[in-house]
């Protein structure tokens, strides 16, 4: 009867290995998706630098090039938008919100990625 408890002990400890290896993803996967991850960020933050330079040049709010650029980001920072004030001279702005954007997002980015490391990737 000790044997058979042992063994269905035993059973049972592997039962729940093998149910965490389900959630686990290949380390070319992994790769694959922080590619991804920091590209997406990479664009969103390339973006926003751009809107940084366009506002800093006095850049032409009707021209098309800088209205979409201003269309696409501003969904991004306006939650930073009131949190600084932007000093501005003859046309010039200088949008210290949007640097705090684009050093956020690139956190964002890391911790995004750190933690699907930690969580998906084997142990070995």
């Amino acid at each position: 009867m000790s044997q058979l408890n042992d063994t269905n002990r035993f059973r049972s400890i592997t039962s729940r290995t093998s149910a965490m290896r389900v959630f686990t993803i290949s380390e070319e996967t992994l790769r694959r998706l922080t590619g991804l991850i920091q590209l997406a960020f990479g664009v969103l933050n390339g973006t926003i630098g751009l809107r940084f330079l366009l506002k800093l040049m006095a850049a032409n709010p009707l021209n098309p090039f800088a209205s979409l650029i201003y269309f696409v980001t501003s969904p991004f920072i306006w939650i930073f938008r009131d949190l600084t004030r932007t000093p501005s001279f003859e046309g010039i702005e200088i949008e210290f919100f949007s640097l705090i954007a684009i050093v956020v997002y690139a956190l964002i980015g890391w911790i995004i990625i750190q933690l699907m490391w930690i969580l998906f990737s084997r142990m070995k």
